[in-house]
């Protein structure tokens, strides 16, 4: 489920980072601004939205999509799926952040902040887990601190005002429909695409599960 997400907002990312380079390569780079600020928002609100649908339904999504689970998988599954919940709009902001400097032809940034949060999340779970034996919160802990870390990290970059593309200070935020649309257009068509494979991989999941707690386990590795 995590997984899905991920690959929406990176599609949607993808949008909005080839209307922002468009406008780059016409040589409008306050028109590449604004498309980058709108993309954005409208992550921030989009991810809101869904956290918030994820985490009033997780215990329905878990066992309509899982079936029969046993009760303490299920108990970490619903723990572990509430924690990574919070995370969705800090993947999804990075993802944005990562995508628009990839337009600018800076794949370098995009890396380091991906490095950085990956080895937060790894050595989190190496503490959390191995160390201080926290079982299923050791594994979602660092995964939610370390998406909030690259967040952040892209969010002040990003402000660099000598960028070509960059958030403006000052700007007032709100809603481009035409800006929207264009970013929709590209990335919706993009993120189905992406989605169906990962929606047929959790429909393999849900018959997995049928067959107990080891063959989950089994196909997982």
């Amino acid at each position: 489920v995590n997984v899905l997400l991920i690959n929406l907002f990176t599609a949607l990312a993808t949008g909005g980072a080839v209307v922002a380079g468009h406008s780059l390569g016409e040589g409008s780079k306050e028109r590449a601004c604004e498309a980058a600020e709108q993309l954005l928002l409208f992550v921030s609100l989009a991810s809101i939205g869904i956290m918030l649908v994820l985490l009033a339904g997780r215990s329905w999504i878990l066992t309509h999509v899982f079936g029969r689970i046993e009760a303490d998988v299920m108990a970490d599954a619903r723990l572990y799926l509430l924690i990574t919940a919070f995370s969705i709009p800090f993947i999804a902001v990075y993802n944005a952040g990562a995508a628009i400097f990839r337009a600018m032809s800076d794949s370098r940034t995009s890396m380091l902040v991906s490095l950085i949060m990956n080895g937060v999340n790894i050595a989190g779970n190496a503490l959390l887990i191995y160390g201080l034996h926290m079982g299923v919160e050791g594994a979602a802990i660092p995964t939610l601190v370390s998406r909030m870390l690259a967040a952040a990290i892209i969010l002040v970059l990003i402000r660099n005002q000598e960028l070509d593309i960059h958030l403006r200070k000052g700007e007032k935020l709100g809603i481009q429909k035409k800006v929207i649309r264009k970013i929709c257009f590209i990335g919706i068509p993009n993120g189905l695409e992406n989605s169906l494979f990962q929606l047929g991989k959790i429909l393999v999941l849900s018959l997995v599960t049928s067959f107990g707690t080891k063959a989950l386990a089994a196909n997982a590795v």
